[in-house]
């Protein structure tokens, strides 16, 4: 139990790490050198992806701009939930789908880690994949790996309900043949004991049978006696 318990965590911070590592390298390399100022862009996919260095100081999309610290706060506090709620479920190793959680959360996790490092070093997060085609904020790796997460987790919720139905089912359908044995067996021992008071019932009289003719018998006898002694006496 232990061994794989350790196994699932060790996914999970395999993932984070990985996360982590390609969300910064990414940024070293492409902001660091190839964009290296706002506003900056190169052509990575003509017409469907380039890089633009954008700074954000808010969430995605723009939402709270300017509110670093309390956006750090937010993200300590979610991360904290998210570890909790990550621990908490690992108690259960018979959960077939810990796997995909572990990489949900590592995924999450890392990518929350990744934009916290920026909004802590630069009081900003350094986005800049953007795609051409849509109207759409541009973002980074980390980014990618929350919205990736969310989705895995989403998936996990949903087999995790199918799973609690099942499991409802398998118990209800126990249930119902534990009521039906017991039904049975009570079935049973109601046609035993109707069969004993029978047998009783019917001893009974055969022995009742019995004393009336051995009463019969015995009044017979002291009656043929009782003539045998008339007859001596005459």
């Amino acid at each position: 139990m232990k061994s794989k318990f350790f196994k699932t965590v060790f996914v999970a911070i395999i993932v984070v790490v990985l996360v982590l590592v390609f969300d910064m390298l990414t940024k070293y390399l492409l902001i660091g050198s190839l964009i290296p100022n706002v506003g900056d862009q190169a052509s990575f996919i003509e017409g469907f992806i380039n890089f633009v260095h954008v700074q954000n100081d808010g969430a995605s999309g723009g939402i709270l701009g300017g509110q670093t610290a309390l956006l750090i706060v937010i993200t300590l506090v979610l991360l904290g939930v998210l570890i909790w709620y990550y621990l908490l479920k690992l108690k259960d190793q018979q959960n077939k789908y810990l796997a995909l959680l572990s990489v949900a959360m590592g995924l999450i996790i890392g990518g929350s880690l990744g934009n916290l490092y920026d909004r802590i070093i630069f009081g900003y997060v350094r986005d800049f994949i953007n795609f051409q085609f849509i109207n759409f904020p541009v973002f980074n790796i980390a980014d990618s790996a929350i919205t990736i997460g969310v989705i895995l987790l989403v998936i996990y919720f949903i087999c995790e309900y199918i799973l609690s139905i099942k499991k409802e089912k398998k118990i209800v359908e126990l249930e119902q043949k534990e009521n039906v044995t017991i039904s049975n067996k009570e079935s049973k021992f109601n046609e035993e004991l109707a069969e004993f008071l029978v047998d009783a019932d019917n001893k009974d009289k055969n022995k009742e049978n019995a004393d009336k003719n051995s009463e019969k018998n015995n009044k017979k006898q002291k009656k043929s006696k009782n003539e045998e002694k008339h007859k001596e006496k005459i």
